[in-house]
């Protein structure tokens, strides 16, 4: 009897657990993720970096200036919910990348509502950047397509996420 229940182990181990069209399902899933993981860094690294930091910098500022009275407030208040709007879409872009890299499609949907609608909020926000930044880029030379980097380029990989959530 032990003989028997040893050379059953012996095969239940050498047979596959898997099946094959899970297999190349897995296997497509983590190109995918592979693929996405190259465009958040290449793309979405430095658009939350400077967009981030630019929309910091909006806020503080428009916060100072109305604090102190020196402009009017239907500017600063616009500049202070564009910043917010761009900072909760870094930030939701963040959370929900994080989440896709880590756990797959499926964790995106379990995610919050609030969250992609922060990170749609900031999508809508970077769309300014890109005509200004197309704008200023076709009509006063190259360097000025630099602003794409500032926001705009992080609607690729939240496209992707958008684009990814319904098939999970």
């Amino acid at each position: 009897m032990a003989r028997r229940n040893a050379c059953n182990e012996r095969w239940a181990h050498a047979a596959p657990s898997v099946h094959p069209v899970a297999d190349a399902s897995a296997r497509r899933d983590r190109r995918q993720r592979l693929l996405y993981a190259a465009l958040a860094v290449l793309l979405g690294g430095p658009s939350v970096l400077l967009g981030g930091a630019l929309a910091a910098m909006g806020m503080v500022g428009s916060v100072a200036s109305l604090a102190d009275g020196t402009v009017a407030l239907p500017g600063q208040a616009l500049m202070l919910v564009w910043g917010m709007a761009g900072l909760a879409g870094c930030i939701a872009w963040l959370g929900l990348s994080c989440s896709y890299l880590l756990e797959g499609r499926s964790a995106l949907r379990t995610r919050s509502r609030a969250q992609w609608a922060a990170m749609l909020l900031g999508m809508l926000a970077s769309l300014p950047m890109l005509g200004i930044g197309l704008w200023l880029g076709f009509t006063h030379g190259s360097e000025a397509f630099g602003l794409l980097l500032a926001g705009p380029s992080l609607l690729v990989p939240a496209g992707i996420l958008c684009r990814l959530r319904p098939r999970a």
